[in-house]
């Protein structure tokens, strides 16, 4: 079950921080270049800088939300149940000789 609370906390972080950050870089977007920006990556109407710089901006909002969207979960994870969410405890550090 624990690996269950532990993906459903994540979900619980993930969603309503991918949609705020999607909605953020949108209206950055829009408030730079006064435009919507290119809806999908076949949108032709869209020049190739316009398509690659939407791209870029969206993975670095959409990967730091995921970022603080799993670190904010282990923290809530730790705190509930004083563990180490499952996948992540720490391995004891190996001794080089």
């Amino acid at each position: 079950m624990s690996k269950v609370g532990w993906k459903l906390t994540g979900l619980a972080f993930a969603l309503p921080l991918g949609f705020v950050a999607r909605k953020a870089v949108a209206a950055g977007w829009r408030a730079v270049r006064h435009d919507d920006p290119p809806q999908h990556a076949d949108d032709f109407e869209a020049s190739w800088g316009e398509t690659l710089a939407w791209a870029a901006l969206s993975g670095v909002a959409i990967a730091a939300a995921e970022l603080v969207a799993a670190r904010g979960a282990a923290r809530v994870w730790r705190q509930l149940t004083g563990n180490e969410p499952p996948g992540h405890e720490h391995e004891p550090a190996e001794i080089e000789a």
